[in-house]
């Protein structure tokens, strides 16, 4: 992030911004579905992507003539960048007590503060993703006992290729990403495991992964979404029974391996199941301060974003994404 005036003025402290934009956290996996772009404002209108650019036209034209137009985005509804920000309190004590172990608190709030931001945001994404009314009636199915993947006499594959099939009917392109819960995931797992005859060393039974999912169902990605949610003394997965399946900007395809700081290769133009709009420069982080009376220093971390669908048809729907809830009991 470049520095400026208005930067240093409000104490903006570039080596550690440099920490938190650089930070990688790889279990976290809504940035597939979300990959994070710059935005220049806190305001303005969803750059949303419908079927139009499916709309057959007459492109014969006589010499002199007018050339056909299209358009293959348009504008969708408004949206309002959140305030985000979390601060890192470091006690004069604790301080104090880890002296002899040599630790840079200003990495470790850097990378303290960015991985809770991350794990919100991979909470408030997960809650979008796996909602059922937002998305169009032909992308989403509810599985019932008898139908659900954990069952022995139940075929995954018909499930993955109604959902395929839906979204490819509707955009012209199959998704390239699936996101699992990890109860989806344990079951394919068991499942799976029962049909790999070849054994590795020392009788080993082959174990299902990542990448074995993507080759058996067709896509570019698949990755567990691992998120707990704890409220309280309360433990959840954000995700555990659900799997969405989605057409992603195929720049953001490495996104959850990537560093949080937006890059020029997410373009918003392109169309994709959703984005994660962030405003400019963040994630950034301040110069550390004091406060005297409670003695501690504290780091603060600004994290301005919104998550927004962009894949939806003119009712804000999503269909460039295809939900299938409770796809395990």
């Amino acid at each position: 992030m470049p520095t400026s005036l208005y930067g240093s003025r409000l104490g903006i402290n570039q080596v550690l911004t440099n920490l938190a934009q650089g930070f990688i956290q790889p279990d976290y996996v809504m940035k597939l579905l979300f990959p994070l772009a710059e935005v220049n404002d806190f305001g303005g209108q969803i750059i949303s992507f419908d079927d139009s650019a499916y709309d057959e036209i007459d492109d014969n034209r006589a010499d002199g003539t007018d050339y056909p137009e299209i358009e293959d985005t348009f504008t969708g509804l408004p949206f309002t960048l959140k305030t985000k920000g979390i601060k890192y309190k470091l006690p004069d004590k604790k301080r104090e007590q880890t002296t002899n172990l040599r630790i840079n608190w200003g990495d470790m709030a850097a990378q303290a503060v960015m991985n809770r931001a991350g794990l919100m945001h991979e909470i408030q994404a997960s809650v979008i993703a796996t909602t059922v009314g937002n998305y169009a009636t032909t992308n989403r199915v509810t599985l019932a006992s008898g139908s659900q993947l954990n069952e022995a006499a139940v075929d995954p594959d018909p499930v993955i290729r109604t959902a395929k099939n839906a979204v490819s009917s509707q955009i012209g392109v199959d998704p390239n990403v699936m996101i699992l819960g990890r109860d989806v995931f344990d079951a394919l797992a068991t499942k799976f495991s029962r049909n790999f005859t070849n054994t590795a060393p020392d009788g080993l039974r082959q174990q299902l992964t990542e990448t074995t999912l993507a080759n058996i169902f067709g896509f570019a990605r698949v990755r567990v979404c691992n998120a707990i949610r704890k409220v309280g003394n309360t433990r959840t997965r954000v995700m555990a029974k659900d799997i969405v399946l989605a057409y992603t900007n195929p720049a953001a395809l490495e996104a959850d391996r990537l560093p949080y700081r937006p890059t020029g290769s997410i373009n918003i133009m392109q169309p994709s199941y959703g984005y994660t709009y962030v405003y400019r420069n963040n994630p950034l982080m301040y110069d550390p301060a004091r406060n005297d009376e409670k003695g501690y220093t504290y780091y603060k971390l600004d994290f301005d974003r919104e998550v927004v669908n962009t894949g939806v048809d003119d009712s804000g729907k999503i269909i460039s994404g295809y939900l299938v809830k409770a796809a395990v009991a």
